[in-house]
């Protein structure tokens, strides 16, 4: 049986429950004559105290997780929903995937730089509240608005400058490399060929989001920086 140290009723007088059911005055012990039951139950008491105390944070930190068990309620009824750490460790996971599969289309034999414009398409699935956080507020949005399609599920946003799309991707946007290719074709009807690196720059993302399947389809415009060059070889 557990010992248990226990104020007697009435009184500041503390007692030991020692094992059988019986108690014992601890005022009453004799410091002399201590049998080894009560030693036993001094013991175990000590120990569970001991192990109640290690348990507990240090004051300082005690006095904290209280000031703010104080404060949430009030919190939670503020209406504050900042992202927590793990909210913007997982958006930022979702931009690197979608930056790094825009890197490696650009350098892709299926996007051959030849002096016109490509599009690149990706697919990100993502939950609606990763969407608003990662895209509200940044671009033009097109839909849904009061004179568009208000009541609309898909969410369309346009990133039509270099500024808008940094505040997205930062300045990584600016790093994109890709391939030179030759036209192949007419009036050689040769097949192309890849003659050298070149940077790429993004003229304009078109962001769709549909809450019912909760995709996310990007479609970039991607060009040579200042341009490209048209070549027939």
């Amino acid at each position: 049986m557990s010992s248990k140290l226990e104020p007697a009723a009435g009184t500041l007088k503390r007692k030991l429950a020692l094992d059988g059911g019986r108690e014992l005055e601890l005022e009453n012990v004799d410091p002399n004559n201590v049998e080894a039951d009560v030693v036993e139950a001094m013991k175990r008491r000590i120990i569970e105290l001991e192990d109640e105390l290690a348990a507990q944070p240090p004051p300082a930190k005690r006095a904290r997780k209280s000031a703010v068990a104080e404060a949430a309620p009030q919190a939670s009824g503020s209406g504050n929903n900042a992202p927590t750490k793990k909210d913007e460790k997982k958006h930022k996971a979702h931009i690197k995937k979608i930056f790094d599969h825009l890197k490696k289309e650009c350098r892709s034999e299926k996007v051959k730089f030849q002096g016109t414009p490509k599009s690149i398409r990706i697919e990100e699935i993502m939950e609606y509240a990763d969407f608003e956080a990662i895209f509200k507020g940044k671009g033009v949005l097109i839909q849904p608005t009061p004179d568009n399609k208000p009541k609309s599920t898909v969410t369309i946003i346009e990133f039509r400058s270099k500024d808008q799309l940094k505040e997205l991707f930062g300045d990584q946007i600016e790093t994109l490399k890709g391939f030179n290719w030759s036209r192949g074709g007419f009036p050689h009807f040769e097949k192309s060929y890849k003659l050298g690196q070149c940077n790429v720059e993004v003229t304009h993302l078109e962001v769709s989001y549909s809450k019912n399947g909760m995709k996310c389809a990007l479609k970039f415009e991607v060009q040579e920086e200042g341009g490209g060059r048209c070549g027939y070889w």
